[in-house]
């Protein structure tokens, strides 16, 4: 009996101690690291003393969590890996008159002194209306979109491609800003503008953010010196350079490697060991990594759509067409190209014209709708159209223009729009073409990441930067590293349909597609 007491202790003694090695601790020692449903990781932390500093503290009320000294701002979610946190945000609206050309502004909350900036990577303006929105920073345009409304249906409302609705971008962190509504000539009777806003890229849903007083903003917090952050195994942070769009530059200092990279005692993987090819491979042409399943050679790949040929240190795809590679992605399977610009160009005034795309056929490549946009150089409208159904669009004006107008993408001789699926091929269709100082209409889809420090265009180029998505099939046979089974994706098509993928998601020091690309050690932590 005594013997048995004594296993049984034993049983729950190593039931503890499995149960306390398995949680991770994202919270100072004695600090709860949740509130309702939320995460509160380090450097915040819920009341005082678990946060890095006071602008940190957070303030944990009805099972919702508060930015104490950020107007009690409720936070959504808080990100270690971008560096940010996301807030519910009072809702900017500026509406403009039907009147032509009228226009209105709104004012952000500034958010001053404290140590957080508005995310330019995690955020988006989005344009519900006819016209142009222009976000704006000291009389300075920082990026914009503007809108076709010519015959829109019901359903085009429900989407933001063009139609009464559109996004972009923003090139630079800000501390405030203003939103400016100017509607354009000719849209008729929906000529009055509408309401913009910021929002986080991941949170933004057209239907159900329609009409609301609260929208989700992601805000990139920093680290100074003054904060004497030490990282996981007691390793020094990084410094990292912030771009301001007033030309300043904002150091912040960042933890990378941990559970919680900003606690001493949470560490995560060893980042020395890192594979990214095949044994025997090589993972470099050039400047650029090639990751597997793409691979440099013969039986480097895993097919023959992902071998890669190395000449003159640049990288090509030679089944397809020998496009150059400028870039491969693993964690959202996309690949950057370079690719000859299609343009079309009519003289008379309000023809129109129409190009073609690259078929991608039957190779496992689609036009990512994740990075890609269509830009349209000119003045009227183009439409992405596939087999005659119209997938985005945007519209231009060029009525008077300043000479600073000619130098961004926001609705003024030239504009953007995302696309909302991936495609095969596609055919770019410009109407109501108008001559402006020699230059004709141009549209082409392109890849936003080449201009990250703002929209700078590419008249008279030859060439542009596409995004690819790539896909694995079933006969591909995929094993994630550590030997895991991969994930199926789903990933809508223009067409209704829906085509799928296999996806290794894990998070990986090399490639996550090959089994040995984990970086799989663990470090000890002192």
């Amino acid at each position: 009996m005594k013997l048995f007491q004594a296993y049984l202790q034993l049983l729950f003694f190593l039931s503890l101690a499995a149960t306390s090695t398995a949680v991770s601790t994202y919270a100072k020692t004695g600090c709860d690291d949740t509130c309702g449903g939320v995460m509160i990781p380090y450097p915040f932390g819920i009341g005082l003393n678990c946060s890095v500093n006071p602008w940190y503290v957070v303030e944990c009320k009805s099972s919702t969590p508060y930015l104490s000294a950020l107007n009690h701002m409720e936070i959504l979610g808080v990100s270690l890996d971008n560096q940010t946190v996301t807030v519910s945000m009072p809702t900017l609206y500026s509406g403009c008159q039907n009147s032509v050309r009228n226009s209105s502004k709104a004012t952000s909350f500034d958010l001053g002194g404290s140590p957080f900036l508005y995310s330019k990577i995690r955020n988006k303006i989005v344009f519900e209306g006819c016209g142009v929105a222009s976000m704006m920073y000291n009389g300075s345009v920082v990026t914009g979109c503007s809108t076709a409304c010519f015959n829109v249906t019901h359903s085009d409302r429900n989407n933001c491609y063009g139609f009464s609705c559109c996004e972009t971008t923003i090139p630079k962190f800000l501390k405030s800003y203003n939103i400016q509504l100017t509607s354009l000539e000719g849209q008729g009777a929906n000529g009055g503008c509408g309401s913009a806003f910021l929002v986080d890229a991941t949170s933004y849903d057209p239907v159900s953010l329609k009409n609301t007083s609260f929208t989700p903003v992601s805000l990139l917090w920093t680290l100074t010196a003054t904060e004497q952050v030490t990282c996981c195994e007691k390793q020094s942070p990084v410094n990292i350079a912030v771009d301001m769009f007033n030309g300043t530059i904002v150091n912040s200092r960042k933890c990378r490697s941990g559970n919680n990279p900003y606690l001493v005692d949470n560490c995560r993987r060893d980042p020395e060991r890192q594979k990214y090819a095949k044994t025997g491979c090589n993972h470099t042409c050039g400047d650029v990594r090639i990751p597997y399943p793409f691979g440099i050679g013969a039986n480097c790949s895993i097919n023959e759509w992902y071998r890669v040929d190395c000449n003159s240190s640049t990288p090509y795809l030679p089944a397809l067409k020998n496009l150059e590679v400028l870039k491969v992605y693993t964690e959202n399977q996309t690949v950057i190209v370079r690719t000859q610009r299609i343009s079309s160009c009519q003289k008379p005034v309000r023809n129109s014209s129409q190009t073609m795309s690259i078929d991608l056929g039957r190779s496992p490549f689609y036009f990512s709708n994740q990075n890609n946009k269509l830009v349209f150089e000119g003045c009227g409208t183009a439409s992405l159209m596939e087999n005659g159904s119209v997938l985005a669009a945007c519209a231009t004006a060029c009525g008077t223009v300043i000479p600073n107008d000619r130098n961004n993408c926001f609705g003024i001789g030239c504009c953007q729009i995302a696309i909302p699926n991936v495609v095969k091929s596609y055919s770019i269709h410009l109407t109501g073409l108008e001559e402006e100082d020699g230059h004709c209409g141009s549209a082409f889809l392109m890849d936003e990441t080449s201009y990250g420090e703002g929209w700078l265009p590419v008249r008279d180029t030859s060439s542009i930067r596409i995004s690819l998505m790539w896909t694995l099939r079933d006969s591909d046979q995929v094993i994630c590293c550590d030997g895991d089974a991969p994930e199926r994706m789903i990933v809508d098509m223009s067409n209704g349909t829906s085509m799928d993928t296999w996806l290794c998601n894990r998070w990986s020091y090399g490639s996550p597609y090959l089994i040995d690309g984990c970086a799989s050690q663990v470090t000890s932590c002192m």
